[in-house]
Order: C-alpha cells, then structure tokens, then sequence
C-alpha cells in the first residue's frame, strides 16, 4: 500500500457514509486525486477543520490496491485562506478558480505549473481585487494548460484584426473577423478586447495593478468563462451562481459552489493544436 505525502489544496468535499468524507484535491506532485478521509465528520476527527474549502496544506495517505479511490489519512494546514470563505465576494471568485481547475485537469496528472497558479492566485485574494485576481487567474491557468486564447488575429482565416466587429468563438478559442463570425460567436466590445490583449501580455504582478473598469472586467469574464465551459464540455455552476446573487442584492447560500460533485471532466483537456 503505497505511502503518498504532497502539498495540496481542498477543491471540493462531499459526505460519504455516517462518517466520512469524499475529498478533491489538486496536488503539486500528483495533480487531481479524490481520496476518502475516514471519521472525517466525527466531532473528535483527526482533521478537524482542515478539509474546508481552499485549504492548503500537506496531505498524507495511502493508495488502496484494486481501489481507485485513496485514502486520505492526514492533513496539516499550512494556510487555511478563512478569509476567502467569510467574504461573499472573495468566496465566489475563489470558487470560481478551483471549479476551473477541477474540471480542466485530469485525475493524477501533475501539473506543478497548475499547482502554483492556483495557490498564488489564493494568496492574492486574500488582499487583491477578486475580479481582478479571477481574470488574471484564468488567463494565465488556459496558457499553463495550452489553450491560450488567440485575440490578435481571426481564428478563421488567420488574418489580424483589429478591435471593431471582433467576435469571440469558444469553439475555436478566439476571436474572429466579421467573413469568418459564427452564429454563435459572442460579440467582443473593443474596450474588452484591448484590456484582455493588454492583460495577455502583462506579468501576473501587472495584471494585478491594472486599472479596467468594472463593466469591461465584467464582460472579459464572462468571456473566458465562455471559454473555459467550451474546454470543459458543459458550462460552469459557480458565474451562475454569483449572476444570481447579485441579481439578489445580497448573500445566498453558496451551496452549489461546494456541494456538486461533477464526474463529467475526468480528463485533462488537450491542448489545442496551433
């Protein structure tokens, strides 16, 4: 039964028996794992508080033979980020960064690139602007995973464009002149398509410190989350979620940014091919 021990952030957990729990986690020597942590739901359980949503910590368990679950029998916090969870706001586009990882990267496939993407970009909305920290997140998270959108010429006919009657196709992960537009093409504003060419090319501390207005780092959003539901196979729970709260005015419970357990994408997404 071999030993596993590796840094590691809590994705997502769900109940599994009386007493147990079902564990994602996203590793930085052994990428997506879902292990079970036995009594993790007892009052007096080893773990305690470390299996909460954004955790990082150290992990230690046990591969099971013939089993393709692990076991989970250890986690010690190294940074718990209970500000991300307390914070409307910090939690939704926290949630929105780990169901990105959760569903473009396949079970035990390391990817330390990935690993340190999501951690930094934990960190940093502890403090930083959550939009700002989400966008900046998912831009650079579809480079590490070899979907960098392409935003300077028509991925159609592979002639520049500039920024008037740009559309953006999630099928062919760019943008398109008006001869090559889909019907299903998104219409990109010329303010979104300069801030993300400007956000592509900038360094992660400078997309952090760039000023763009509320409404143009809205629509870039909803733009690669476009994207990012094309690469997954099916559209993403937590953008739903927060258009609903705020169409709320206020908090609701956030639910469904935990508690579903998508099997859908036990892949990793290939890398599109130039």
């Amino acid at each position: 039964m071999p030993l596993f021990r590796t840094a590691a952030v809590v994705l997502r957990t769900r109940d599994l028996g009386e007493h147990d729990r079902l564990v994602s986690l996203y590793t930085r020597d052994l990428g997506r794992l879902t292990a079970v942590a036995r009594s993790a739901r007892r009052v007096r359980s080893r773990f305690g508080g470390a299996l909460e949503l954004f955790t990082w910590g150290d992990a230690v368990g046990f591969e099971r033979p013939g089993r393709e679950l692990l076991r989970l029998d250890q986690f010690d916090i190294h940074r718990s980020f209970r500000r991300l969870r307390e914070d409307l706001e910090r939690l939704g586009q926290g949630a929105r960064i780990v169901e990105a990882v959760a569903r473009l990267t396949a079970e035990r496939d390391p990817q330390p690139g990935c690993f340190h993407l999501l951690t930094r970009a934990l960190r940093a909305l502890e403090t930083g602007h959550p939009g700002r920290v989400q966008l900046a997140f998912a831009l650079r998270f579809l480079d590490l995973t070899g979907h960098r959108p392409r935003l300077d010429r028509c991925a159609g006919c592979g002639r520049p464009v500039g920024t008037a009657g740009v559309g953006f196709d999630p099928g062919q992960g760019g943008v398109t002149c008006a001869g090559c537009r889909p019907a299903g093409a998104a219409p990109v504003s010329p303010r979104v398509l300069g801030a993300l060419r400007g956000l592509q090319a900038a360094s992660w501390e400078a997309r952090l410190a760039a000023r763009v207005p509320a409404a143009v780092e809205e629509e870039a959003a909803g733009l690669l989350d476009g994207y990012l539901a094309a690469l997954a196979g099916g559209a993403l729970r937590t953008p739903r979620f927060l258009a609903r709260t705020v169409a709320a005015g206020g908090p609701e419970a956030p639910a469904p940014l935990t508690d579903g357990w998508d099997r859908s994408a036990s892949a990793r997404c290939p890398p599109r091919t130039p």
